[in-house]
This record gives C-alpha cells, sequence and structure tokens, in this order.
C-alpha cells in the first residue's frame, strides 16, 4: 500500500501532524498506532481533563538539545489552533489551557472527527517492525502489512507512562537508522529518596517551598505541595524538579524543604518562644505540632537530637535556632527518579544535532520525529502537550510544501 505520508504513532503529535497534513492538502496519510485505539495517552492527561497547553509558552521553559524557539513561535497559541478544528479552550488562573468542556474526550473527538473527513487512514495494532529508506521513499512494515510512503513522521512517543502504549520499543527503529538518541530518563515523576528518612512520613501531605541542589549550586525552587511515599518525594513541584536530576551521579544531588516559607528564621524563633510561654507543660514533639504535622515534628526533633517526648519547657535558644534551621531547610537525599509508570514525561531522544529547522533527520530526507521522540522536555502544566501539537503542525506544514513541489 502506497502513501504520501505515514504516521508512526497516534498520539497527539501524530494526530495534530495528520489533521495539519491532510488541511494543507496531503492526500493520502495512514497513522500506525500500536494500540487498539488512537489517542489513548490524551485522555488520560489532565486527570482526564487534558491540560492541554499552558498561556504563555515560551522557549524558555523547555529543556534538550532541540532548538524549540523557531517551532513555538511558527505555531503560535494552541487555542488558535484547535479554534480552527472547532474546539474552544479555557485558561485557568494559572496559566493552563484545557478544553472547554474540561474533558480529553473533547480533544481526542475533534482531532479524530478532522481525520475521518480528510480521509485520514487509522490503522491499529499496527506495531511497526522495520522502518528503511528505499530509493527516495519509505517502507513501513509492520507484522501484518508493507506500507510505503513519500514520507515519514516518527511520533511514536517516548518510554513515559507504558501502560498507555508509550514504552519506548519504537525508538529501536530510529537506533537501526543510526539517528543519535540521546539517553531515555524519566521526567514529572516523583523523586527517589532515602526511605529510612521517608517512611515515618508516608501518606503526609505538606506545603512548602522546594528547592533542588547540585552540590551546593540551586538549580531550580519550586512552591507547592509535597507528598511523602515510602520511598519518594512526589506532587508537581518534586515533578517539575526531577528533569534537572543527572541520574549518573545522583550522590551529588539533594532536596530542600522549606516547611515555612512564608516565616524567617527570625520569626521562627519568635513563633516558638511565644509558642513555649503558652505551653510549657507540653512536651517537644506537641510544641511543634502548632508548625507541622506531628511525623514530621518527630523527624526535625530527631535530626537536633532533641527527644520528642522530652519537655519543651527545656528548650534554649541553641535548640530552637535548629529547629528553626531545619523547618527551613529539611534536606533529603536524591536516589534517584522513579520508575517509567510513574513517569508523565521522557527526557532524551533524538538529539537536536541530528535534525533541521524542520524537525527533518539530516542523513535521512523525508524522516521526521516530533514530540516526545525529540530530545526535548519541560515542566508540568501542559507544556509537553504542546510541543506534542507545535512539533507535529511544523513538520506536517514542511511535509506537504515539499509534496506540493513535487
Amino acid at each position: 500500500m502506497n502513501y504520501q505520508l505515514i504516521i508512526i504513532g497516534g498520539g497527539a503529535s501524530g494526530l495534530s501532524a495528520a489533521v495539519t497534513a491532510a488541511s494543507y492538502g496531503v492526500e493520502k496519510i495512514a497513522v500506525l498506532e500500536r494500540s487498539q485505539r488512537v489517542g489513548k495517552k490524551i485522555l488520560a492527561t489532565g486527570n482526564g481533563r487534558c491540560n492541554l497547553s499552558h498561556t504563555p509558552v515560551t522557549a524558555a521553559e523547555y529543556y534538550g538539545s532541540v532548538d524549540v524557539s523557531g517551532i513555538l513561535s511558527d505555531f503560535g497559541n494552541a487555542a488558535d489552533f484547535f479554534e480552527t478544528l472547532g474546539l474552544c479552550c479555557r485558561t485557568d488562573e494559572q496559566g493552563r489551557m484545557y478544553p472547554y468542556s474540561m474533558t480529553a474526550t473533547a480533544v481526542l473527538d475533534v482531532l479524530r472527527s478532522v481525520c475521518a473527513h480528510y480521509g485520514v487512514e487509522e490503522i491499529c495494532d499496527a506495531r511497526v517492525t522495520r522502518l528503511a529508506p528505499i530509493g527516495k521513499r519509505w517502507l513501513v512494515s509492520t507484522q501484518t502489512a508493507e506500507y510505503t510512503a513519500d514520507a515519514v513522521i516518527f511520533a511514536a512517543g517516548g518510554h513515559a507512562a507504558p501502560q498507555f502504549g508509550t514504552d519506548g520499543s519504537a525508538w529501536d527503529l530510529l537506533e537501526t537508522l543510526q539517528i543519535p538518541l540521546a539517553p531515555p530518563t524519566p521526567v514529572l515523576c516523583p523523586v527517589l529518596s532515602d526511605a529510612n528518612l521517608l517512611r515515618p512520613l508516608k501518606g503526609l501531605r505538606a506545603k512548602a517551598a522546594v528547592a533542588l541542589y547540585d552540590k551546593r549550586t540551586l538549580l531550580r525552587c519550586e512552591t507547592g505541595e509535597v507528598q511523602f511515599t515510602q520511598d519518594a518525594l512526589s506532587g508537581i513541584c518534586l515533578f517539575n524538579l526531577a528533569g534537572l536530576v543527572d541520574t549518573k551521579r545522583c550522590e551529588d544531588f539533594h532536596i530542600s524543604l522549606d516547611l515555612c516559607p512564608e516565616q524567617s528564621e527570625g520569626s521562627i524563633l519568635s513563633m516558638l518562644y511565644a509558642f513555649q510561654a503558652v505551653r510549657f507543660h507540653v512536651d517537644c514533639e506537641a510544641l511543634l505540632s502548632g508548625i507541622v504535622q506531628k511525623p514530621l515534628a518527630r523527624l526535625i526533633l530527631k535530626q537536633c537530637g532533641i527527644k520528642a517526648a522530652d519537655p519543651c519547657g527545656q528548650l534554649g535558644g541553641r535548640e530552637f535556632s535548629a529547629i528553626a534551621a531545619y523547618l527551613k531547610n529539611l534536606q533529603f537525599p536524591v536516589k534517584g527518579l522513579s520508575d517509567w509508570k510513574q513517569a508523565q514525561a521522557t527526557a532524551g531522544g533524538v538529539m537536536g544535532c541530528a535534525l533541521d529547522e524542520n524537525l527533518q533527520v539530516r542523513k535521512h530526507p523525508n524522516l521526521y520525529v516530533v514530540g516526545e521522540a525529540a530530545d526535548v522536555h519541560s515542566i508540568c502544566g501542559g507544556y509537553h502537550l504542546h510541543w506534542a501539537w507545535a512539533s507535529g503542525v511544523h513538520a506536517a506544514k514542511h511535509v506537504a510544501e515539499r509534496s506540493s513541489q513535487l
């Protein structure tokens, strides 16, 4: 079977590429999807609401070796893109953009509807087993069929969330073509730490300012709710820091929690003395429970060498100074990142040096790499999906332009 364009992967980047290529005049398009249906991961995003973009979006929010600036500029606003497809969007006070109905199914439905209108073929249960150049065209093989195409857009995603059909196995096709890839690393995921410190805190949630350090260098600070598990620190603020951890040297990294971000150490000291004056009879744990939850109070007291059951009346300036310091800087070593099932995105992928400004593989004309398969990652808030739409659209426009010149 012959096509003008084959898209490997029916996720966000693949479907945005399909609707764009079709609307720009590419006539025979097939989307090959290894799962039983396209868009499975789209339905899971944003807790089923699909946080599809952010306002604003700039290149500063992205990491990796691919230069995203021109592609983001060319794409523009995601709301405008979806409005042309028939979907209205809304943006919350944090800048996160959603479909107006607040349902992810609306996003997938409009993409599939436009694809159907243009006659784009969805071929599901189609795991690609071979991708090879044949003269100026491409051969794409699955377990059951062979296809040829003038151009191929590789939109098979990364390694994150394999339960939704993207386990990274399709990257083998790129490695066979000797395309350089940055090693895959899970991002937007919990950060592993010392289980001995975390186990007593399991199940707790606490608001904090969370900082990631590479030795003594502050890399980034986030404020939000920290969720404690038996072996990891989780929550959006941790997800946004995970991508900055070099997993090959985790021992150089640590997380610092400021459990009283609105207070200075001096004001905490004043508060402790005031609490001691009115609660002179209680133990040290009970004194701190007016500031943090008891398991955190016990951990801080242990770090200070203070017994939780001791009467708080015996505490003095040295002990209070130590407590205040830990409330402002409770440190957890980084032991690694959680596994792919808990990750929302992938860092790594086809390196920027291997791609031209249109996301075309330099040494393999008419092969494009988009979405999570390119070496681009970002933070929570719709940025990854924005990149998926933008990269898919950008590559598809170039395919259409080249097709019109043939």
